[in-house]
Parts: C-alpha cells; sequence; structure tokens
C-alpha cells in the first residue's frame, strides 16, 4: 500500500532534536525572568514549555543551562504560544 502524505506534514526547515533542558527566558533589559524547559531544539528555533508563558514579551533572550552551572544564550522571539507551551525562532 502507498505511504501518503499527512495533512500535518512537517513544516520545520530542519528536524528538532528531543531535549529536556532547564532555561530561563530574560527580558526587561534583565531585570525579568521565566523559568522554562527546552523540549526541542533546531539551529532555527526551540519549543519551550513552563508556566505563564503569557508574560512573555515578543522578544527575549532564551538562556539554556547546561550541566556545570553555565549557560548558552541566544536571542530569541516568539512565533506561536498556547497555554504551556511556545513555539520561537532564534534571531541572527
Amino acid at each position: 500500500m502507498p505511504v501518503r502524505a499527512s495533512i500535518f506534514s512537517e513544516k520545520r526547515r530542519s528536524h528538532r532534536a528531543k531535549r529536556l533542558r532547564r532555561a530561563s527566558c530574560v527580558f526587561n533589559d534583565g531585570t525579568s525572568t521565566l523559568d522554562v524547559t527546552v523540549r526541542n531544539i533546531a539551529p532555527e528555533g526551540a519549543r519551550i514549555v513552563g508556566h505563564e508563558l503569557f508574560c512573555l514579551p515578543k522578544t527575549f533572550e532564551l538562556r539554556i543551562l547546561d550541566e556545570t552551572g553555565g549557560y548558552s544564550a541566544r536571542a530569541a522571539r516568539i512565533v506561536w504560544r498556547d497555554v504551556n507551551s511556545a513555539g520561537i525562532e532564534f534571531i541572527d
């Protein structure tokens, strides 16, 4: 039987790797933070989950924590969001 394309076919430019990383969204010139979890990540963006994502502004800095207590930071913008998750795009 031939395989038919799903109406929900993958539309991303690249594959997103599944991750479970703690991160912080930093905004308001560094005076506000919101703790989130990175669930999926790709070179172009990520999916984050957390509480109160409605508080995030359209653009912010995402700081992904590593095992040594350091972090990597990327500027990001929200592409979509629902109650407890959001899709973000990294800004170069």
